[in-house]
């Protein structure tokens, strides 16, 4: 190509008022960018705006920005608004830097003639530009923007995310009517609020509330404290949203203007569409409730709060009669009876967490309604809700424990119900120790619920472990405090009471007058150990005679090598349980253990609904106390009883791990649980096995 097929009179008249000396051809070096017009003609460009090419073509004279280069210009301020236009002129020539000219005198230096690299720079901007800009468009940046889980507002989306990370543990739902598909997850990051699609009712916010707490598949940075806090605040926004949803259902129009025929008039049904097909409208309000119930427990750390959403839920669920049996089935049966079971679950969860009375009567005759179905296993709803009741009953048995020692009156009542709950409980825990867990971890949830059999299972055994933990951890440990924070019914070591007080005296003195306590032995719950505190403070018969405690000498039913190794079965119990315990997998296709929340990401998927996590803070409390005692006893063990104490030790730490991990997992989705790990992993030897 010569110059005067490529630029025409003009072009070249103005080249030559800018280097009048003589040169050859291509003695000025190409400029850093061509118009658009000259790069798909393959054309010389001169850089000028119109340039030389385009005024003899008569044809339009665009310039395109470069992504790697460009043009050597005076930077000027400019709005980002700019940017989004595909073609943008290039400023005036005055603002361009003046390229000097090579001269004849300039061949006999080093690298004369060569084309300089900037050239080779421009031909492969514009390849890259044409061939990859449009892509670029949507890459997400390499910056810390919190982000949060979102649907988009997609009520089916939300259903589907309910089966996958929800229903394995809180099945208060009917069975999915089609397999879950995978996880369709929509990432909102904090700098775009704007861009939030509020879910249309209380069920579908609360749903929301809870999945927003699981970091997103997308998020290179989940556990950033900034990411966190949004996560937080998102939730919270949710739930707000589904309180104030519920109350706009039941909120009358008249009552603001004509109060009387607002009180007339009979409720209005309420017209929109069903979040579940099988699931009335009337009882999408009591789910939601129940819901927040756990949110406010797990999330918020909020007792009070999770007995007033729950209580509302009891309330609206009697008032629709869900309590008593109906004989009379029809597409919405089953949505009934899990509405019922699980409100009645989460009151009795509310008693046990707090450590408080239930709010009504557990046991009444009047609650009727049928167990509801799960067609991989029928009796494990039946199960399920047989170990809540248990577990509430060793509760209520501390309360009148405690209440007995407060006031010094007589335990003789409190040591028969101890004997009666262990009559109930030795033969339930005996049976699930013979239940089949085999179900893989990471199976993906089916219509016929068989991840929902697991876990529920798993729930229950864990339960009425803990249950019998409460009734003999007293005799066991006397009571004594581990934890800094109070959990459940654990005393903190911040409380007054000491190891030498009256109370704790009289609690060792009931157990050790019981019998002697035997040394070390093999056993299969792994073996027992006196108690630590009995070498400390050991009190005689007579140690019950003293002043301040007129009422004769307690004879608690068990010894404590009895009972402390009935604790430390049970834990172990535990901790295997939770082990069994299946992970949510949002990808609907079963793979390996462990399964990720995305696949760049290296936290595992959180199981949640983690309402019975203070059965975890029961578990670890026994194998504490145990490996206490354990170490007390037998800093060096030597001779026929080292492999005893080494197998003791090492069931111990396994134990501790188990609980230490579960908690890790719960609270990468809900914060107040953090507080039960940071106790856990305060007490445990990582070295040795974490």
């Amino acid at each position: 190509m010569t110059m005067s097929e490529g630029d025409g009179t003009n072009g070249a008249q103005r080249l030559t008022s800018q280097a009048p000396q003589p040169r050859k051809k291509f003695a000025i070096p190409p400029v850093k960018n061509a118009c658009l017009s000259c790069r798909a003609s393959r054309t010389r460009c001169n850089g000028e705006h119109p340039c030389a090419s385009c005024v003899t073509k008569d044809r339009e004279c665009v310039y395109k920005p470069s992504r790697r280069g460009g043009p050597r210009i005076r930077k000027k301020t400019r709005p980002l608004s700019d940017y989004h236009d595909l073609a943008i002129s290039l400023p005036t020539q005055q603002e361009e830097i003046p390229q000097d000219t090579l001269l004849i005198e300039s061949y006999i230096e080093p690298g004369a003639g060569l084309r300089p690299l900037a050239d080779i720079w421009r031909d492969s901007d514009a390849i890259y530009d044409n061939l990859f800009q449009d892509a670029m468009v949507d890459i997400i940046p390499n910056v810390k923007v919190p982000m949060v889980r979102t649907y988009g507002g997609n009520d089916r989306a939300i259903l589907n995310a309910y089966y996958v990370w929800i229903h394995p543990y809180f099945p208060i739902l009917p069975p999915p009517e089609t397999v879950p598909v995978p996880d369709q997850v929509m990432p909102l990051f904090e700098t775009q609020r704007d861009k939030f699609e509020e879910p249309s009712s209380a069920i579908s916010l609360a749903i929301s509330a809870i999945l927003a707490l699981i970091p997103c598949p997308q998020d290179p940075n989940p556990l950033e404290p900034d990411a966190i806090r949004w996560r937080r605040t998102y939730s919270q926004f949710l739930a707000k949203a589904a309180l104030e949803s519920i109350e706009t259902e039941t909120e009358r129009p008249e009552s603001s203007v004509e109060p009387p025929k607002a009180l007339d008039d009979s409720d209005e049904d309420i017209l929109r569409e069903k979040f579940h097909s099988q699931v009335p409208l009337e009882l999408e309000s009591i789910i939601a409730l129940d819901l927040l119930s756990v949110y406010e427990y797990a999330q918020r750390g909020n007792l009070k709060k999770m007995r007033a959403r729950v209580g509302a839920a009891l309330v609206a669920a009697m008032s629709l009669t869900l309590h008593t049996r109906n004989d009379v089935e029809d597409e919405y049966t089953e949505a009934r009876r899990r509405t019922w079971w699980m409100t009645y679950m989460c009151v009795c969860q509310g008693s046990i967490v707090s450590n408080t009375p239930p709010t009504f009567e557990v046991f009444a005759s009047s609650f009727t309604a049928m167990y509801p179905t799960i067609e991989a296993d029928p009796e494990a709803w039946p199960l399920f809700v047989q170990a809540q009741q248990a577990i509430l009953a060793a509760t209520q048995f501390v309360i009148e424990f405690n209440k007995a020692r407060k006031e010094q009156s007589d335990m003789t009542r409190i040591f028969n119900r101890m004997r009666e709950l262990e009559r109930l409980l030795e033969p339930l825990i005996t049976k699930s120790e013979s239940w089949v867990l085999n179900c893989p971890l990471t199976q993906p949830v089916d219509k016929r619920e068989l991840v929902l059999s697991q876990s529920l299972r798993c729930i229950s055994r864990i339960k009425l472990n803990s249950a019998r933990i409460k009734v003999h951890r007293y005799c066991a440990f006397f009571d004594l405090a581990v934890f800094s924070v109070k959990h459940c019914d654990l005393k903190s070591t911040t409380e007054k009471e000491t190891v030498d007080s009256p109370d704790v005296v009289q609690l060792q003195s009931c157990c050790t007058t019981m019998s002697t306590t035997p040394s070390v032995h093999s056993s299969q719950s792994g073996g027992s150990v006196s108690p630590t505190l009995s070498s400390r403070s050991t009190p005689n018969a007579d140690c019950c005679g003293f002043s301040y405690q007129p009422g004769p000498v307690l004879q608690f039913p068990f010894s404590t090598h009895h009972s402390s190794k009935i604790c430390l079965k049970s834990a172990l119990n535990i901790a295997q349980a939770f082990d069994s315990l299946p992970y949510p997998n949002p990808t609907g296709l079963l793979c390996d253990t462990p399964c990720y929340i995305g696949p760049s990401s290296t936290l595992i998927t959180p199981r949640t609904m983690p309402s019975f996590a203070c059965c975890a803070m029961q578990c670890s409390y026994a194998l504490l106390m145990v490996k206490d005692r354990t170490e007390s006893m037998y800093p060096t063990p030597t001779g026929e009883s080292a492999p005893l104490v080494d197998n003791l030790r090492d069931r111990l730490q396994q134990g501790l791990v188990s609980i230490l991990v579960t908690l890790e997992n719960y609270a990468t989705s809900f914060e107040a649980l953090g507080g039960m790990r940071d106790q856990i992993r305060d007490k445990v030897d990582l070295a040795l096995g974490f």
